[in-house]
C-alpha cells in the first residue's frame, strides 16, 4: 500500500516538474524572442534556456515519455549553446543578423513544442 502511494507522489512530481519545465522553456524561448542585440544578458538568457531545455529533457525521460521529445529537447539545449558560440564569433552585421535567425528558428520550435511535451507527460501517466 505504502509503495503505491510512493508511486503515485512520484508520478505526481515527475509531471510537474515536466509541467513547470515546459512552461519555463516556452518562456524563456519567448524572452529570447524578444532580444535584438547581443549583450550580456542574451548570453545569460541562452545559458537558462539551454539549462531548462536540458532539464526537461530529462524530466520527458523520468516521465516515461516515449516519444523523440526527450531527444529534442536535448537537441535545443545543445543548439542553444551552438547559438551563444555563432553570436559569440558574429564580426558582421550579416553574422549578427544570421546569428539571430537561427535563433529565433531555434526558440520558435520550442515556443511550439514545450506545451506539447507537457501534454505527452500528462498521457504517459494516465
Amino acid at each position: 500500500m505504502l509503495s503505491c502511494a510512493a508511486l503515485t507522489f512520484l508520478s505526481s512530481l515527475a509531471l510537474t516538474d515536466v509541467s513547470a519545465l515546459s512552461s519555463e522553456v516556452e518562456t524563456g524561448a519567448r524572452a529570447l524572442n524578444a532580444q535584438t542585440e547581443i549583450t550580456p544578458r542574451l548570453f545569460a538568457d541562452l545559458a537558462d534556456f539551454s539549462g531548462d531545455a536540458e532539464r526537461l529533457s530529462i524530466a520527458l525521460n523520468e516521465a516515461g515519455v516515449e516519444q523523440e521529445l526527450p531527444c529534442i529537447f536535448q537537441d535545443i539545449a545543445t543548439d542553444a549553446r551552438l547559438r551563444m558560440s555563432e553570436f559569440r564569433d558574429a564580426d558582421t552585421e550579416a553574422e549578427r543578423a544570421a546569428a539571430f535567425t537561427n535563433l529565433r528558428v531555434l526558440t520558435d520550435d520550442a515556443i511550439q513544442l514545450a506545451p506539447i511535451a507537457a501534454s505527452m507527460a500528462a498521457d504517459s501517466q494516465k
